[in-house]
């Protein structure tokens, strides 16, 4: 959803979509720490070919790519609530 389609939804729907960017995010998340986890089990058996070594490299900018999206996804997020909050606290 672009930044500004949000805008024209009412507050539920508003809050219907949080969840959903939650649950995304959360699978966005689930992939950082699957990545950690594999990394650090290739670390610990030990790296010694070259295909080890270009899988824990995939591995390693999968998860920061994944953390990247998950932080930008937070940042909308974030201005979605702002503009939440705003609605709720009438006008002034």
């Amino acid at each position: 959803m672009r930044d500004d389609d949000w805008r024209g939804l009412d507050e539920e729907a508003i809050e219907r979509l949080l969840i959903e960017r939650w649950l995304y995010r959360g699978m966005v998340l689930g992939v950082v720490l699957v990545a950690a986890v594999v990394t650090t089990y290739l670390g610990i058996r030990g790296v010694t070919s070259l295909v080890d070594r270009l899988t824990v490299a995939a591995l390693v900018a999968l998860g920061l790519a994944a953390g990247g999206v998950a932080f930008a996804m937070r940042q909308h997020d974030l201005r979605i609530y702002r503009e939440l909050r705003r609605r709720r606290s009438g006008p002034r």
